[in-house]
């Protein structure tokens, strides 16, 4: 009996399983994962093989192996490695099972099966040479990546962050305090209390240097916002609006709100700008710098399109840059137009890493309380894979040039919050070392939230609810259960950033510094103040 695997989130359908035949499931029934209808689903063990080459031996067909805990599949033949080749440590991509928790499935089918036969604007038939077609090469690594860019016609769009190998913060190792300088003990205490923008008439006053990053209501479902905001009041931190506006119930959930300020001006407001506690002018992120944004209309819902002001279904465009921002002066005249409108609170700029000594001269003349940097790593709900594996510096590099510049221009008034690829305390204790007063958590985030990393987000089909506006998925995410979970993962991570304090002396976890840093990468300690060990 023929198992059904479907296209978008590879989760397999057993009929012989499930107690039901194929054919017999009911027109209107939906992948448990992911909500895909029949439609995306293909028959996995009925394909033909693939012909053999003429005096080589018939290779044995290629197969397929689901995990037990969360159904991703292994499919050796997109893959290009045989099951019983891969070491013994592999892990499975999605939940991170060993190898013992997958069991053998039907064979797979080729790629030309792995879809409805849709044509391009050309109309090249879906399976056209699909007799000979190889799913990798392992010298033109690139080959897939052709081969999709020239049956469908448009460039490959992915979610979150590049796959290409990055710096590693775990090249940066803590130097315990020993003798030269004395340890903590548990019991002293050690500050957390974080101030964004001291020289503001009314700073961000928060008690961990950890925010939630800004990923817009839209990307994000409803639930997941006001889970977060939850969360993050729950830490006594702030929550971030993101570039699709103020969501309501996000902004009265939070214990302190930043608003992203964006080029088509969601939200902006005189009631809200009194009402939130900073404000970020957003000129980019990592990801996609200087490409603007793209909410497909499958994602405007009524609620969305009223708060940005489109219409319902109807796909929205986010500017590259703001018309009325093209200079140093330019920047001035708004950020002290939000200042005052604002009542004093904190106007800080965010821009991807990649002029940065130009950019943060730019932002300086502004007069702005705080500059965010969004480093290589930084993930996306969408961005062109090719722009996203090219573009921006290193967050590592970004943190110590934007340090370095700050400390050169004497802006101590100017809070530092970096992003871009940071998740777990260790990696926050090495961002405040090299100089970052905060740090804005995405992705990390959302995994507290429950993300699982599947990689969909572009799609709208979110299995957990988070990265999605269907009705039936977002149904899944218990935003009380959520929130407890991000709520968890702030606090615990702020209290191991307090530890790390202790362990190098300090009572203050503002108070690390690249003294308690050394790094085993000669790149970090050629072009960073970290030494080398």
């Amino acid at each position: 009996m023929a198992s059904y695997r479907c296209g978008l989130c590879s989760h397999i359908c057993d009929p012989e399983r499930e107690g039901t035949a194929w054919e017999d499931l009911p027109a209107d029934w939906l992948c448990p994962i992911c909500g895909s209808g029949k439609s995306e689903f293909v028959a996995v063990d009925d394909a033909p093989p693939a012909a053999p080459v003429p005096g080589e031996p018939e290779a044995a067909p290629a197969g397929a192996y689901e995990c037990d805990l969360c159904s991703h599949t292994y499919d050796e033949a997109p893959e290009g490695t045989r099951w019983d080749d891969l070491p013994n440590d592999w892990t499975c991509p999605v939940c991170g099972s060993g190898k013992d928790a997958f069991k053998a499935t039907a064979p797979a089918a080729p790629p030309a099966k792995a879809s409805p036969a849709v044509t391009t604007s050309n109309d090249i038939p879906a399976d056209y040479l699909a007799e000979w077609r190889r799913s990798a090469d392992e010298v033109e690594t690139h080959m897939a990546d052709i081969h999709e860019m020239a049956m469908e016609g448009h460039s490959i769009i992915e979610p979150m962050r590049t796959r290409l190998p990055m710096f590693s913060w775990e090249e940066i190792l803590i130097k315990g305090a020993q003798l030269a300088k004395l340890p903590l003990n548990k019991s002293q205490p050690v500050s957390t209390r974080t101030v964004i923008g001291p020289g503001a008439e009314k700073p961000l006053v928060i008690e961990s240097p950890l925010i939630i990053t800004h990923m817009s209501y839209g990307a994000l479902s409803p639930e997941a916002k006001i889970a977060l905001s939850k969360g993050s009041a729950m830490a006594e931190t702030a929550m971030s609006s993101g570039e699709g506006g103020i969501l309501p119930e996000s902004l009265d959930s939070a214990a302190r709100y930043i608003f992203e300020y964006v080029p088509n001006k969601y939200s902006v407001t005189d009631e809200y700008l009194q009402q939130v506690d900073a404000i970020e002018i957003k000129i980019g992120q990592s990801a996609k710098p200087g490409m603007g944004g793209h909410l497909p209309g499958s994602k405007v819902t009524k609620e969305i399109a009223r708060i940005r002001g489109f219409r319902e279904g109807v796909d929205i465009i986010s500017p590259s840059h703001f018309p009325d921002i093209r200079g140093k002066e330019d920047l001035k005249t708004t950020v002290d137009w939000l200042r005052e409108k604002s009542g004093g609170k904190p106007i800080g700029v965010k821009f991807a890493a990649g002029d940065i000594e130009g950019d943060m001269d730019v932002a300086l003349h502004g007069g702005v309380d705080f500059i965010t940097i969004d480093g290589r790593a930084g993930a996306t709900g969408a961005a062109p894979k090719f722009v996203k594996g090219s573009a921006s510096v290193p967050t590592i590099f970004a943190l110590a040039r934007a340090r370095g510049i700050l400390d050169e221009r004497g802006a101590d008034d100017v809070s530092l919050i970096i992003t871009g690829g940071l998740r777990i305390s260790s990696d926050f204790a090495k961002a405040l070392a090299l100089g970052a007063d905060a740090v804005a958590v995405g992705t990390a985030a959302m995994m507290a939230l429950g993300c699982q990393q599947y990689r969909i987000c572009n799609t709208g089909r979110c299995p957990v609810g988070i990265a999605t506006q269907d009705p039936a998925l977002r149904a899944r995410l218990d935003v009380e259960k959520s929130a407890a979970r991000v709520g968890n993962y702030l606090k615990v991570s702020t209290k191991e950033l307090a530890d790390f304090a202790r362990l190098t002396g300090n009572d203050d976890v503002h108070g690390l510094s690249v003294a308690d840093l050394c790094t085993t990468n000669s790149e970090i300690a050629g072009h960073t103040p970290v030494q080398h060990v």
